[in-house]
């Protein structure tokens, strides 16, 4: 599962032919269109449809902010856009959705226009929200042999919220049996941060994980159970450790990075 890594993707999932034009100017209704396919790409909204609305000198340029406050920097082209759709229209798990939130800005020419908003969006992955955030576009729009075409966008998209993403593990240890873990998860506006201890024991006669809350059954085939449920296998204690870390934070956690 990918996360939204650029927003030029996004611009591949607008725009349908055959929504019809208010009495807003085009380049408005570029964007409103451009909004209702987003929300509904995947249900009804076909790649070669919003291929055909973008002109082949389209680019687009992003910026990035996220809740760490690192500023990513993106520019992208019509094949870019292609190639990222295909993995979006493939994966049932994600859907992304957009909101208008305010007309900035619109400036129409018989040829061009152009229009500044802002938007908000919400990622989610299946069923939970991944990410929350506000978009600045600044999109063009052109007529070109008769039809409205998008030949160029600008945007600043912001990180506000997250509920589930990467995580990152510093995984100590003293010997072979007993661990101390530091994870960073996402939760909401901010990352949370939590301390386990974790050591490899018997009882009963039976090799077990044992943390600050949660048992874990390691048996002699290497099989690391929890719950009834066998979550991996190996013989190494450092690995099933982390098997145990990715089952207890799988809610938040797209992937654990351990350091």
């Amino acid at each position: 599962m990918k996360i939204i890594k650029s927003f030029a993707y996004v611009m591949a999932l607008s725009l349908v032919v055959g929504v019809g034009y208010s009495q807003d100017s085009p380049v408005k209704n570029l964007l409103v269109n451009y909004i209702n396919s987003v929300n509904s790409v995947g249900h009804g909204t076909q790649k070669e449809d919003v291929m055909n609305l973008f002109h082949n000198t389209y680019r687009s340029n992003t910026a990035y902010v996220k809740m760490s406050g690192i500023v990513s920097r993106t520019s992208s082209g019509k094949e870019e856009v292609a190639s990222m759709l295909d993995e979006i229209v493939q994966d049932n798990n994600y859907r992304f959705k957009l909101t208008l939130d305010k007309v900035l800005y619109t400036a129409q020419k018989e040829r061009a226009g152009t229009i500044s908003a802002l938007v908000n969006f919400e990622s989610i992955i299946e069923d939970k929200t991944a990410e929350k955030g506000s978009i600045l576009m600044n999109l063009v729009g052109s007529k070109i042999d008769g039809e409205w075409k998008i030949v160029h966008n600008n945007t600043v998209r912001v990180s506000e919220s997250k509920d589930v993403g990467n995580c990152a593990c510093y995984l100590y240890s003293k010997g072979s049996t007993k661990f101390v873990t530091e994870v960073y998860y996402p939760s909401g506006v901010e990352y949370g941060h939590t301390f386990e201890s974790f050591r490899v024991t018997t009882r009963d006669g039976k090799r077990i994980i044992t943390s600050d809350a949660h048992d874990f059954n390691w048996d002699d085939d290497g099989n690391v159970i929890y719950e009834g449920r066998t979550i991996g296998t190996t013989e190494e204690a450092k690995e099933a450790i982390q098997m145990a870390l990715k089952d207890l934070y799988k809610e938040s956690c797209l992937k654990m990075l351990f350091n």
